[in-house]
């Protein structure tokens, strides 16, 4: 019996930017035998075509090459959305410390001095592909997580309405009931039966507008939950967005003395993806919520100030709560950065944020901070 295995490797495709020959020829073999799909380049201008037309899944990067050399081409890689989240491992004959330093501080994930051992290449190369793929599924598992802190504040806010017109609803029916055993006495008391009847009003108004309410829940749930759970690009009112947003929060703030206060004009329309601002929102929110005002235990306020400017949608978002560190400023954005990892924090809701805005929406985000007076976060993207 003839058993064919198919290479574990099969459909990832890897850049390779060297020019030297050899080195390409004998890499390009050996990895192809394990199933790589292989790309080359013999120069950094060349490799940078290549990695924004083909999207590789890694590129393995040579520093000392003619033109621009693989630390300036790295450089730009990260600065281009179109490939900023490829993998770059440095492959180089340079092994100073300063060197290697160098090749993270521009973006490399890893570096590996030559002359090169093959199964070394492979098993870097394996790692880095495992490791993508986890960020992968954790930051969708954090996005799953987002819409459950959804669905849970839902339910618990469309419980309050529900309730109050269930109430209601039972004391409609104790007063019908009682207005006809008044009747069917011989003498009616009128003024027990006005009182009756102006009860029934009553009860009658107060089902009507909770179940109103529970209808608006309903619709601002499932415009929420449809658009996080979408990269749709569609036409809507930034104002509604961020409204329904702060509303499927509304159970974990209400019993705070936080502030939410919106500034955004009700006739700002515009056609982008309202999953990944609500998706931004939320995650601002809760970081707020959670290390800005100490899960919600400190009084402060958050502010959000949406404008439409020379067709970009600038969003600046802040709180007075805590504030960050200096040291850890430039880190909020990096995967599993958490300063909350005892109390389960991820580490990714920033991280989910800073993608999905230079990633998704092809914009910019800034964060400044005070620590002790709060931060600001601001953000700019094309609409």
């Amino acid at each position: 019996m003839n058993i064919s295995t198919q290479p574990i490797y099969q459909g990832y495709t890897l850049l390779i930017v060297d020019d030297n020959p050899t080195n390409l020829g004998v890499l390009t073999d050996y990895l192809e035998e394990h199933g790589f799909e292989i790309l080359s380049a013999e120069d950094g201008y060349a490799g940078i075509e290549i990695a924004q037309f083909a999207q590789p899944d890694m590129i393995l990067l040579d520093v000392m090459m003619p033109g621009i050399d693989g630390f300036e081409t790295c450089r730009r890689l990260k600065v281009d959305e179109k490939t900023q989240s490829i993998p770059v491992i440095f492959m180089t004959a340079l092994e100073s410390t300063k060197d290697k330093v160098n090749g993270f501080k521009v973006g490399g994930v890893d570096y590996i001095t030559k002359p090169v051992q093959q199964e070394e290449v492979l098993a870097r190369i394996s790692t880095h592909l495992r490791i993508q793929a986890l960020t992968q599924e954790l930051v969708q598992s954090e996005k799953m997580a987002s819409l459950g802190r959804l669905v849970a504040g839902f339910s618990h806010e469309l419980n309050t309405p529900i309730g109050v017109a269930v109430c209601a609803s039972s004391i409609l029916q104790e007063k019908s009931k009682f207005i006809n055993e008044l009747i069917e006495q011989e003498e009616v008391d009128e003024e027990e039966l006005v009182s009756a009847l102006d009860t029934i009003a009553q009860a009658a108004a107060l089902t009507r507008s909770n179940l109103r309410r529970a209808a608006d829940l309903v619709s601002s749930f499932k415009r929420t939950a449809v658009d996080q759970s979408s990269d749709k690009v569609r036409s809507f009112q930034v104002h509604e967005v961020i409204n329904d947003t702060i509303n499927t929060l509304h159970s974990q703030f209400k019993k705070t003395d936080i502030e939410i206060s919106l500034d955004c004009s009700k006739e700002l329309k515009v056609k982008s993806s309202p999953g990944a601002l609500e998706q931004i929102l939320t995650n601002l929110l809760i970081n707020s919520f959670i290390h800005g005002f100490n899960d919600g235990k400190n009084a402060g306020v958050i502010k959000i100030n949406v404008q439409l400017l020379k067709e970009h949608l600038q969003l600046e978002y802040s709180d007075n709560g805590k504030g960050i560190a200096p040291e850890n400023l430039e880190k909020i954005f990096e995967p599993f950065f958490t300063t909350n990892r005892a109390h389960g924090g991820s580490g990714l809701g920033m991280y989910i944020c800073y993608n999905l805005i230079t990633i998704q929406l092809h914009g910019t985000i800034n964060c400044e901070s005070v620590l002790g007076e709060g931060v600001v976060f601001k953000i700019d993207y094309p609409i």
